[in-house]
């Protein structure tokens, strides 16, 4: 008598994954919590419902990530709480030094957080190693999740490699996390296969609605063993979220790999969660909530194909989209087929976009992406092109250690610094500190008060640039959606001066309310015409630096300018050699699209 399957078992990504999707991890503590009480009933493997992108959406919104997990894990005394964490990142955007990594695990852990799943964006194990052992530590369940990818590099063996490595530093479930939706039912059935003969642990399947074929690809991994299937539910599911609960509980009703859970216990929650996504109607991005085989045809994920898209928009080169994406295949090459993963897929992104729109390839690099080929985000598949390396890093030869190896113990430092700032130096507001210390101070400060009065002149701060990302701590943001601006004009009172602030899709221009520009303004005169030799603004953008002054001889290749945009610093370099004759603008002005910023006569 044939033995009878263990039931497959559903992890719900409904309130991280799934609402970070589709909605931009916009729901609120307070419209979540309701909710989760109710799906506790349900019998979830677990609830993802912290890390990733949502603890800086919380912040932002003046929310508190640590209460939000206390209060999850109140209401949800039957379903452990998961987590997703990047590795040597964790919730954040650059490396931490292990003590930070131990203390947010360990604070996770005793918040609330059951599970904790940990991935690192180029399956570098040995950025993943700290947060697992912490986990483990702190007597949690550990996940190690394979970031999927599709190239030359990515083959059977290295997948069933990876996997018995993170058995082997303790794992307790692998997961096969297909952010791109690139997973095909022939590709699903090799891969579980294999790491079900290589490891002994039960393997989980997380897909990706994007390109299609999640659905078959889950059908295809139940019937290869996989014992779990990350889910949403179906109002928040479908589109770059994951395929439904729901459907998938229908799906498997009756058969061999039943999973047991009762579909009348879920009408209730689906009422609420499609009342909750109506609330967020206008947080729904209408291009992640639908199926784009373009996937497909690119092999790059949605999000990907998106930001390409908005920065040839913002270029007036859409038509360049061909020439982009073949470009972008190829810097992947070079870069060593990493998984196309944030921020890594963003470094790929815009580069090629940089390389098509500018001429001459890699004439302009961002700070991302040699901090990439320095090692500073950790070892990819294969090692990058030679070549790349040389003419980017120069002599600079990359790192082969660990990338966190290079930091200094994090946490003290940072007590001291919120203590400085005037608050309680708790492990809630210290972690907060170090994950985000630009919004830290705000964040900590409370919500902000009531709008003033707006006929008075309202007095204001001026920020500071953000500073070049530090040695192994630099990642790639998510590229904006430009939006148009109209033209805008108002007075603000910087310490005891009246200034006139006027704001265009160009930028933005302040002047003295007694006339002339500041020095955060454009440049005086007209714009100067751009000829043989002119280094020109490849988009707009802040000029954070400007290494050079008239009459400094340049080689080829030398950096002349900084320029911020797209939340990534970029290196304008001078593609002839010679002596800066004219210098057109200052550190801290904004320039726009082709303006010419010197000239190398």
């Amino acid at each position: 008598m044939a033995k009878k399957k263990a039931r497959v078992r559903l992890v719900d990504t409904t309130f991280r994954d799934a609402q970070q999707s589709l909605l931009g991890g916009n729901l609120r503590s307070d419209e979540i919590i309701p909710i989760a009480a109710k799906m506790d009933k349900i019998g979830f493997a677990a609830m993802e419902a912290f890390g990733g992108a949502t603890f800086e959406t919380q912040l932002r919104s003046h929310e508190d990530p640590w209460d939000f997990l206390r209060k999850l894990r109140k209401v949800t005394p039957n379903t452990p709480i998961q987590a997703l964490i990047r590795g040597q990142n964790l919730v954040a955007k650059r490396n931490f030094a292990d003590d930070v990594v131990q203390l947010f695990v360990k604070h996770a852990a005793k918040c609330g957080v059951d599970v904790f799943r940990v991935f690192d964006p180029l399956n570098d194990l040995r950025n993943m190693e700290a947060a697992i052992g912490a986990a483990l530590k702190a007597k949690k369940k550990v996940q190690g999740a394979l970031s999927y990818a599709i190239s030359p590099a990515h083959n059977i063996e290295l997948w069933g490699s990876l996997a018995k490595g993170l058995a082997d530093m303790g794992c307790e479930e692998i997961v096969i996390k297909d952010t791109s939706g690139l997973l095909s039912p022939q590709a699903t059935w090799e891969l579980v296969t294999t790491l079900k003969s290589v490891v002994k642990v039960p393997i989980d399947v997380h897909s990706h609605c994007s390109s299609g074929m999640a659905p078959m690809a889950y059908m295809a991994a139940v019937e290869a063993g996989a014992e779990i299937l990350d889910v949403a539910m179906s109002p928040l599911a479908w589109g770059t979220s994951q395929p439904a609960a729901e459907s998938v509980v229908a799906a498997l009703h009756g058969g061999e790999y039943d999973t047991g859970l009762d579909l009348d216990t879920m009408w209730e929650v689906q009422h609420d969660v499609e009342e909750l996504k109506r609330r967020h109607i206008e947080h729904l991005n209408p291009l992640a909530d639908r199926v784009d085989a373009s996937i497909l045809r690119y092999q790059m994920p949605g999000q990907m194909l998106e930001d390409i898209f908005h920065q040839l928009a913002a270029r007036n080169a859409a038509g360049r989209i061909s020439e982009v994406m073949e470009e972008a295949n190829r810097v992947r090459r070079e870069l060593g087929y990493p998984p196309l993963v944030a921020p890594i897929r963003q470094v790929i992104a815009t580069q090629a976009v940089y390389n098509v729109i500018g001429g001459d390839r890699y004439a302009t690099v961002t700070q991302e992406l040699k901090d990439y080929l320095q090692g500073l985000y950790g070892r990819p598949p294969v090692p990058a092109d030679h070549e790349l390396r040389r003419l980017v890093l120069g002599r600079e030869e990359p790192i082969t250690i660990r990338p966190a190896d290079l930091l200094e113990p994090q946490v003290e430092n940072s007590r001291a610094q919120v203590r400085k700032l005037g608050f309680e130096p708790t492990d809630d507001n210290v972690l907060i500190h170090l994950m985000f210390p630009s919004l830290a101070q705000e964040y900590l400060s409370g919500p902000p008060a009531p709008p003033a009065d707006k006929s008075r002149p309202q007095s204001v701060t001026h920020s500071t640039p953000a500073p070049a990302p530090a040695p192994a701590q630099a990642e790639a943001a998510e590229p904006p959606t430009p939006e148009p601006v109209s033209t805008a004009e108002f007075e603000v009172e910087v310490e005891g001066e009246v200034f006139k602030v006027r704001v265009t899709g160009a930028g933005m221009t302040v002047m003295s309310a007694a006339g002339g520009a500041s020095a955060a303004g454009a440049s005086a005169g007209p714009p100067p015409k751009a000829g043989e030799g002119t280094v020109i603004a490849p988009m707009q953008g802040l000029i954070v630096k400007i290494p050079v002054k008239a009459g400094d001889e340049v080689k080829l290749g030398d950096v002349v300018a900084v320029l911020e945009a797209m939340k990534m610093q970029n290196d304008i370099v001078t593609n002839v050699a010679g002596r800066v004759s004219h210098v057109y603008v200052k550190e801290g002005e904004i320039v726009s699209p082709n303006q010419p910023l010197l000239v190398v006569s």
